[in-house]
């Protein structure tokens, strides 16, 4: 199984990346994400290496490939953990700083929750490390309970950018 890591808030990370790595995970993250992982010395692959592609636009477009969704589509990437990138409303432009990518990743994983874990929060890090330790696996009930967290985080992510173009 494969992990993909793309995360603002960087709050455990290391840990959860560890743990799963020990777990015999194969870790993929953006570039921020598998600098910090790799500071640390953990094993992990940089999107740009899963892919084969670079970065573009300053590294707003990272995890837009169909390599990283076909993987989330067909399992071979089982967790998924993504927190997106802050909206800042009081900002001049707030929509330049709207994450795309992480939102895509999200909705990829909520579609096919059967088989694949989506986290965006990380206090669930070290219940889901818990649960792969004990049971081998992430249950589908724990699968279904990520995805409506993922899906509501979404929710109000979209009604923050809703409430920027209200406002133009």
């Amino acid at each position: 199984m494969k992990a993909v890591i793309s995360v603002f808030n960087k709050d455990k990370v290391v840990e959860f990346a560890k743990a799963l790595n020990e777990l015999g995970i194969e870790i993929i993250a953006t570039e921020g994400t598998a600098r910090a992982i790799l500071k640390n010395g953990i094993t992990v692959t940089k999107v740009s290496e899963f892919t084969g592609f670079q970065e573009m636009l300053e590294g707003k477009v990272k995890t837009l490939h169909p390599g990283i969704h076909v993987g989330i589509a067909t399992a071979e990437i089982g967790i998924v953990a993504v927190n997106l990138i802050p909206l800042d409303l009081a900002a001049k432009k707030p929509l330049d700083g709207m994450d795309i990518g992480g939102v895509a990743m999200l909705r990829s994983g909520i579609k096919n929750f059967e088989y694949v874990a989506v986290i965006v929060n990380t206090a669930r890090y070290d219940e889901i490390i818990e649960e792969l330790r004990k049971e081998g696996e992430i249950s589908r009930d724990t699968k279904l309970s990520l995805a409506k967290e993922a899906s509501k985080y979404i929710l109000a992510y979209e009604s923050k950018i809703d409430r920027i173009l209200e406002r133009m």
